[in-house]
């Protein structure tokens, strides 16, 4: 709120009639013809102090702050008292992006005001931008509590509860708003952000609609209307929205991320990329933009400045900077403590951590009674947004099949609807209950789980795609676990356990994970053993492979690529005459990018062979015309390598320090074939350069895995199924003595 009032009491008759004509069209919001007529005031009477003053509020308005700064202060040099124009300095600081001396010109007008009301706003505006929100909110507080129509201070109250995740608060705070002047549209857009919060979806779409129906110039309304659409999973539409605002605001840099990352989901990296860039430029501070951005180049496998973004991106998270998102981060760094700090940023960034002392209201169960339960069987709920055709399922259909339903109650909650797909079907029908909760907002899923009794909760998502982090805030269960989407720690004291293995954590690197850990006792991987793979394997020729030569392969997620490993790649190549590298295309600049990068290296472009994408069950049946896959560093093959193992081809690892890094080696373990689980990339260089120049040693080990296939515990599903429930088991007998989550071994006999 601009503070336009004069420091005399001429307003009331003596003020001359051009003033007040300035003052009314300022009042209008027509700062450009106000500041006008105040030039000429001032051309009359050069010193008149509320003309000075007035000037300095309008081109603040105008875009020109540090003018208004200039004004101003010529007004407070003629006269010390005056409040308004002290908090309107503070308020043309707060323009510039100076919120420390922003504040202190409003504690210096409440000092000589404590009850007005503007100064506690713009104050409050202040401690928001330097992320004091509790002080904020006391600000806002106060505010409207001498002013309960101040609808700025209602909808920056607003603003702050949502940031502190009190959105019903908010919601409410915007409602009043609303109720003493309906036709602002920033209390429309409060309300919808306030909605989206509580994932009412529809009625924030409907309040973000009206409040473009009031302001259709107003980039933010725009802006807000294409988070809601984006909620809806109505991609182009939100895209178009932020068009609208970043074509109304150029300057919005918020507008330009969020375009960015809404192309990401859409698979446009390029197009992404540049919007990425640009909100950059406008806004370096940006939280996550500059991961972000790397993890584009990535997808694009454009690996220009490579070398300088990934020790800045270290730098800053080590500075608890929150720059990369926790899974792009994963393709970033090694460093299992860094990803760690990452996390926790994260977490704290989005209010993930806000305690939740009891269930929300209605819920028909406490946690003391859940606690104390004795109840023989064991309800376990599994939450995933990918029951769906996704890896995720991929390798665990099997054990939702196979779960004692004598002693184990299995429940899914869907966060996002499929009812079509052949594995969605198949995983529905695994469970003995199926939860939709797409629409659910955290708490009411909550309640939803509370409902069912579930004694241990496993997050399937950690902070991949749809996750719903916000959600174990709550407290749904007694035993809350991450398992299997996010390889990685949650860095969460919401979350009680992560399960692992001896390979996949090694002792070193315990106090990394914020969890307590659930060892199993041979591999952490959950496999399907009823994999549905297609007929007959396909011919070198209809996958455009060469007739002859070693085929290697890696089919992993672009942004699992990077220069370094590259090199080792290319030199391979090299090593091994007549052999090709058979990689996951279907993107024309993915391929340009790794082509030309292969050429930098002596590589001819004939010997990288780009597959298309494939149905599972086709991809599968291509996948055993491959000789030797090659894995990738820092962020390991998951699916990918038990995918390739699967279909009976040797997999060469490394294994890092981080979680992502050593999932390979977990399985290569498991399998029966430790020895590809190298542990430097000079290792697992001679070790791919061995293999493909000795023929006869590389089909004894592929022997050797189809053998190993069939017996070791890798691939059986009903093995693993019995050590995971044993975990489970410990975990609930844990909780109901009363005992606090601690890190244990589930013995290889629970077998």
């Amino acid at each position: 709120m601009t503070v336009v009032n004069t420091t005399t009491d001429t307003m009331h008759g003596r003020l001359d009639a051009q003033l007040r004509r300035a003052v009314a069209l300022h009042n209008q919001r027509l700062p450009e013809q106000a500041a006008l007529l105040y030039v000429e005031i001032l051309r009359a009477q050069p010193d008149h102090p509320d003309a000075l003053h007035l000037l300095g509020v309008a081109e603040t308005q105008l875009g020109r702050p540090r003018s208004g700064l200039e004004w101003i202060a010529k007004s407070l040099a003629i006269n010390p008292n005056q409040p308004a124009a002290i908090a309107n300095q503070g308020n043309a600081h707060l323009s510039l992006d100076e919120p420390a001396d922003a504040l202190a010109c409003y504690e210096a007008a409440l000092a000589s005001w404590p009850d007005y009301a503007p100064a506690l706003y713009g104050r409050g505006n202040a401690l928001a931008v330097l992320g004091q929100l509790a002080a904020a909110l006391e600000c806002f507080e106060r505010a409207t509590e001498l002013n309960p129509k101040f609808v700025e201070a209602l909808i920056a109250r607003a603003g702050v509860l949502c940031k502190l995740d009190r959105p019903q608060e908010a919601l409410a705070s915007c409602d009043r708003a609303i109720t003493a002047s309906p036709a602002v549209a920033q209390a429309h857009i409060g309300r919808a952000a306030a909605l989206r919060a509580l994932k009412v979806y529809g009625a924030a779409l409907k309040s973000a609609d009206r409040a473009v129906e009031l302001a259709p110039t107003l980039a933010d309304a725009f802006l807000e209307r294409g988070h809601a659409l984006a909620e809806f999973n109505q991609t182009d539409a939100a895209i178009a929205d932020y068009e609208r605002a970043m074509r109304l605001k150029p300057t919005l840099a918020s507008a330009w991320s969020s375009h960015g990352l809404a192309l990401s989901l859409q698979g446009r990296f390029r197009e992404s990329l540049a919007s990425l860039r640009r909100a950059l430029e406008l806004d370096p501070r940006l939280p996550y933009v500059p991961g972000a951005s790397l993890h584009a180049k990535l997808q694009l496998c454009d690996w220009s400045g490579y070398t300088e973004a990934v020790p800045t991106i270290d730098t800053a998270v080590e500075l608890d900077e929150p720059v990369d998102f926790p899974f792009s981060f994963l393709a970033v760094s090694d460093s299992p403590r860094l990803q760690l700090k990452c996390a926790r940023r994260f977490a704290d960034l989005h209010r993930l951590e806000a305690a939740v002392l009891r269930p929300a209201e209605g819920s028909t169960t406490s946690i003391s009674t859940m606690k104390h339960r004795d109840d023989p069987v064991i309800r376990v709920a599994y939450i995933s947004a990918d029951f769906l055709e996704h890896p995720t399922s991929y390798l665990m259909a099997g054990l939702f099949e196979k779960h004692d339903r004598q002693c184990f109650e299995i429940t899914g909650i869907s966060l996002r609807d499929d009812d079509f797909s052949p594995t969605a079907r198949r995983v529905k029908a695994a469970f003995d209950r199926i939860v939709s909760a797409e629409w659910l907002s955290d708490a009411a899923l909550a309640d939803r789980i509370r409902d069912l009794k579930v004694d241990v909760a496993v997050d399937l998502m950690g902070y991949t795609g749809a996750h719903r982090a916000g959600l174990w805030a709550h407290r749904p269960a007694p035993v809350q676990v991450s398992y299997l989407g996010f390889p990685a720690t949650t860095g969460s004291r919401n979350v009680d356990y992560v399960i692992a293995d001896d390979f996949l954590i090694p002792e070193a690197e315990r106090d990394a994970y914020s969890e307590s850990i659930a060892y199993l006792p041979e591999c952490f991987q959950a496999n399907d053993d009823q994999r549905p793979t297609s007929g007959e394997t396909p011919t070198r020729a209809q996958m455009n492979l060469p007739s002859t030569g070693l085929v290697l392969c890696s089919f992993h997620s672009s942004y699992k690529l990077n220069p370094p490993l590259f090199d080792r790649w290319s030199r391979i190549l090299s090593g091994i005459p007549g052999s090709v590298l058979w990689l996951l295309g279907g993107n024309p600049a993915l391929e340009d990018n790794l082509t030309r990068e292969a050429v930098a290296r002596g590589i001819a472009p004939e010997r990288l062979v780009f597959a298309q994408p494939l149905p599972y069950p086709n991809h599968l049946a291509r996948l055993a015309l491959a000789d030797l896959c090659l894995d990738t560093l820092p962020f390991n093959g998951g699916a990918t390598t038990s995918d390739a193992l699967w279909a009976g081809v040797p997999v060469v690892s490394c294994a890092g320090r981080s979680f992502a890094s050593r999932m390979s080696g977990s399985l290569l373990h498991a399998i029966g074939i430790p020895e590809l689980a190298t542990r430097s990339l000079d290792e697992y260089e001679r070790l791919a350069l061995a293999l493909g120049r000795a023929p006869q040693s590389l089909a004894r080990l592929r022997a050797k895995l189809a053998e190993n296939r069939r017996s070791a515990p890798l691939f059986n599903t009903d093995r693993f199924r019995q050590h995971l429930e044993a975990a489970y088991t410990v975990m609930v007998q844990r909780q109901r003595s009363g005992l606090a989550p601690a890190t244990f071994r589930v013995p290889l006999t629970a077998c």
